[in-house]
């Protein structure tokens, strides 16, 4: 499947349920940041952020960890992410005991999703983006690290906050509770 085939399903949870707010985190922050320019879209919030068409993410430290996956994505086939990848680029601000307890729950990731992801093919025009938004970022996220966060912020002129000392995997770390305070907070004041 496509990130858009994931915006559309979003696009038709919001037909059936009507006004809402949006969370997103990760590849669900451009599934978000797609889907926040629906005008019964009330807030959005991105989340350790996948960043649109003209923001670059890929580092070199991601980078040489996600080359081996390229093949699968450039036939549009399922892959599952190594654990040794996953604990490295996405749970490295997790315990061992909660990684341990996460990694089963990892499902197989979309080649062309991730595709899109990697190349930076969807764009969303911040003109469409009508509604508050509020980008989060972890200082610690080795994916979506705090510059490309920041672009994303300034693309549309979004609120920024930072969960200092977090990974891109916040909500799964322990004490994760303030970050996520943070965030309903702010959905509090916008919506």
């Amino acid at each position: 499947v496509s990130v858009r085939e994931y915006v559309q399903d979003v696009g038709v949870v919001l037909d059936a349920i009507g006004p809402a707010v949006i969370v997103g985190h990760s590849m669900g922050g451009l599934i978000a940041q797609r889907a926040a320019t629906r005008p019964d879209v009330r807030a959005a919030a991105f989340v350790t952020s996948a960043p649109p068409r003209g923001i670059v993410a890929l580092r070199w430290a991601s980078l040489s960890r996600l080359a081996r996956y390229m093949p699968a994505m450039v036939a549009h086939q399922a892959f599952e992410l190594r654990n040794a990848d996953a604990i490295a680029l996405l749970m490295n601000g997790m315990s061992p005991a909660a990684q341990a307890a996460a990694l089963p729950h990892f499902v197989p990731e979309s080649g062309r999703a991730g595709l899109e992801l990697a190349l930076g093919l969807l764009a969303v025009n911040a003109g469409d983006v009508r509604c508050p938004t509020l980008v989060m970022d972890a200082s610690n996220d080795r994916i979506t690290p705090v510059p490309v966060q920041r672009r994303i912020a300034g693309k549309y002129r979004a609120e920024y906050l930072e969960a200092a000392g977090r990974a891109h995997m916040l909500m799964l770390e322990d004490d994760w509770q303030p970050p996520c305070r943070q965030l309903l907070d702010w959905l509090a004041a916008h919506s």
